[in-house]
């Protein structure tokens, strides 16, 4: 970070993202209560300051969101999501297709994830109006992209959005909408012709895999794919539930759904095997569990966000709070301890408090055995920091 703002900017930016990984959520105004125990200073004013002026002067975010682009794995999932808004003057606040159920106005936010390395990569608010496809067009020209493989769900389906993923050398994996007439013209006739494998999604988890390839273009493949593991599961189920007496589940409805358990139309321009673009497509699931994180751990909900710079600017912080969350996660992962967790981490780091004793900022309340899970975790704090200036 600090190769792209300067060291006190890079310093603001993480402490408050830390602060947020540790603890969720937390609005500026509400700022000051987690930054009076600290050494490091940092107000509402300043906060807002430090926001605004990210969304405002966007080449050193741009700049830090090209870097781990261009180090990433090149494999990189794109997805929505919607955060409910409470500010009635926010320019990016509109009442969006979600309007039922959140009860309130909305802005929609796309990522772009690495789905190897399982970090994010950049973040970007839109009106709550639009719709993905067509701000998905400006979020991926905003940043450069070559030799990447992107993988999409449907929402993206739109014949602009698959040429841009399709320059500089990128490709594509996305579900095929059912109204398309691929779809509905390989579906009447489909036969699982092409070939079977396979696919392991762990250590033990596997399914077996039968599928129908077809070239639709000089570039373009459509694979249908079905899971002959899932299907049988499904189709067990839903007779359980028939035998059970519940409510909609009737023999009628099990004829004409159960032959469609587990089945994927997936397009591409990859050159990669059937096996490898159904391998891709499901590790495209990771964004889905980083959604999760947005959502329920880190809690960026009912934002009171009003102005359109610091939004933006709340872009960036949430998107250095996701890669330190993803760094503790890899870390905690590393010591293969099933008992501890990235809460466990937080938990035990939380109860240790910095006293400042004379000229520096001492560790207290520490115990050996959380000193030792920090460790082999691979942190090890100091005992004592020198004090910041109060002109720094």
């Amino acid at each position: 970070m600090k190769a792209c703002f300067p060291g006190e900017r890079a310093a603001q930016i993480y402490s408050y993202a830390l602060i947020m990984c540790a603890n969720g959520f937390v609005h500026i105004d509400q700022i000051d209560d987690f930054y009076r125990n600290y050494a490091f200073k940092m107000g509402y004013t300043a906060l807002t300051n430090l926001l605004h002026d990210l969304g405002l002067r966007g080449n050193p975010v741009k700049a830090f969101e090209q870097s781990l682009i261009n180090n990433s794995s090149k494999n990189i999932a794109i997805d929505g999501h919607v955060i409910r808004s409470c500010s009635g003057e926010n320019d990016l606040a509109e009442p969006g297709y979600k309007m039922n159920l959140l009860k309130a106005s909305q802005v929609n936010l796309l990522i772009a994830y690495d789905i190897k390395n399982k970090i994010p990569l950049m973040y970007r608010t839109y009106r709550g109006s639009s719709v993905d496809k067509s701000s998905v067009l400006e979020f991926l020209r905003s940043r450069s992209f070559t030799d990447t493989k992107f993988i999409v769900d449907r929402g993206f389906y739109s014949d602009s959005v698959l040429s841009l993923m399709s320059e500089n050398r990128n490709c594509y994996i996305i579900p095929v909408p059912s109204n398309n007439k691929h779809f509905r013209r390989i579906k009447k006739t489909l036969a699982y012709t092409s070939g079977e494998f396979v696919y392991k999604s762990g250590k033990k988890d596997c399914a077996r895999i039968v599928y129908y390839e077809e070239q639709i273009d000089e570039n373009t493949r459509i694979i249908v794919y079905k899971d002959e593991d899932e299907n049988n599961s499904k189709r067990k189920s839903y007779k359980q539930m028939i035998d059970l007496g519940e409510n909609n589940y009737t023999q009628e409805k099990y004829e004409k759904y159960c032959n469609w358990w587990g089945v994927y139309f997936l397009q591409t321009t990859t050159d990669g095997t059937a096996a490898e673009v159904y391998s891709d497509y499901k590790a495209r699931w990771s964004i889905e569990t980083f959604n999760n994180y947005i959502k329920n751990d880190a809690d960026f909900n009912d934002l009171k966000i009003q102005d359109y710079y610091v939004d933006h600017g709340f872009d960036f912080i949430m998107l250095v709070t996701g890669l330190i969350h993803a760094r503790l996660n890899e870390a905690v992962k590393a010591i293969q301890k099933s008992s501890v967790s990235t809460f466990d981490v937080l938990i035990k780091s939380g109860h240790m408090r910095m006293v400042l004793e004379e000229n520096e900022w001492t560790l207290h309340n520490t115990r050996t055995k959380d000193l030792e899970l920090l460790k082999a975790i691979g942190f090890v704090p100091e005992r004592s920091y020198p004090s910041i200036p109060s002109n720094a």
